[in-house]
């Protein structure tokens, strides 16, 4: 008797708990896509630090074509470029990031970066102009006090390195 009662509980909280779960596809479809994002954060992080350079790029390429908007993988792309020394190809992709409506006043600075990588001083140059004054890194400075030495401003050079550290 006592099993019996206590199996028909069982079944009629099982019945009761199924009756309650939410078991709407959208809300299924949102969960997975939540732990996909943070997966793709997490291998994002990955192939930045120790993974191949060119395997990294066609990780963010092919990440890219399916997420078109999304600035954090735009910038690993570019990353990704500098690191294998495609300097040629960081430049667009940096130009890129820095026309998304969240990119910052670092991004411009890792354009200028690439920029001066891939031998376009003259650019480097106006990007590092158009970047508030109030962007103050160490980065910032010794592109500034690069540019600076190959114009041979060789006071105002010096004056950056001092800033930068």
């Amino acid at each position: 008797m006592r099993h019996t009662v206590l199996g028909t509980m069982c079944v009629l909280s099982m019945a009761a708990l199924a009756a309650c779960s939410d078991t709407d596809q959208e809300s299924v479809e949102r969960a997975i896509q939540d732990v996909n994002a943070v997966d793709e954060a997490n291998l994002s992080d990955v192939m930045l630090t120790v993974a191949d350079p060119n395997e990294a790029i066609a990780y963010f390429q092919r990440t890219l074509n399916s997420n078109p908007d999304r600035i954090d993988i735009q910038r690993g792309l570019a990353l990704s470029y500098v690191r294998a020394k495609r300097f040629t190809e960081a430049v667009p992709a940096w130009t890129r990031v820095t026309k998304h409506k969240e990119s910052t006043a670092n991004d411009l600075v890792d354009l200028a970066d690439a920029q001066i990588r891939a031998g376009q001083w003259e650019a480097a140059e106006k990007t590092l102009d158009g970047i508030p004054p109030t962007h103050e890194t160490f980065k910032r400075y010794r592109l500034e006090a690069m540019i600076a030495d190959s114009n041979q401003e060789w006071n105002r050079a010096d004056s950056f390195y001092e800033t930068a550290v």
